[in-house]
């Protein structure tokens, strides 16, 4: 079990060290998800940054149930708002892309975090057939 749970949370360390430690310290208040810059910095913490762990923790929680509430919605939807490639990219990949995306797109950051999260499937992930 103990290792079972260290390859949960290896990646989530790994994720959050890729984006260096010259990032603003996560405050208690990232966690109260009022915009979606919240969500970036609980997204990229800085590798010594004493939240991290729980910071890339509510990150990864946060944005799986947004994407499986989106997916739930769209399934019986006729026009999908999203298609993802086959195969999937890991949630690694797509969270660090999401979080490359909302500092490129300097509106998102404004976005309450669902709204950006889906913001972000519908221009990374367009159906073909819109």
């Amino acid at each position: 079990m103990r290792s079972r749970l260290l390859w949960i949370i290896l990646p989530a360390c790994v994720l959050a060290s890729s984006f260096g430690s010259a990032r603003a310290a996560v405050t208690e208040a990232d966690f109260q998800m009022r915009t979606a810059q919240d969500l970036v910095d609980l997204c990229s913490p800085a590798q010594n940054d004493p939240l991290a762990t729980a910071a890339v923790n509510f990150c990864h929680g946060f944005a799986i149930g947004v994407y499986q509430a989106l997916s739930s919605e769209q399934a019986a939807m006729r026009r999908k708002l999203f298609c993802l490639p086959d195969p999937p990219p890991t949630r690694n990949q797509a969270l660090a892309d999401f979080v490359s995306w909302a500092r490129t797109t300097p509106s998102a950051l404004a976005e309450r975090p669902a709204d950006a999260i889906l913001h972000f499937l519908t221009q990374r992930y367009p159906c073909a057939s819109r």
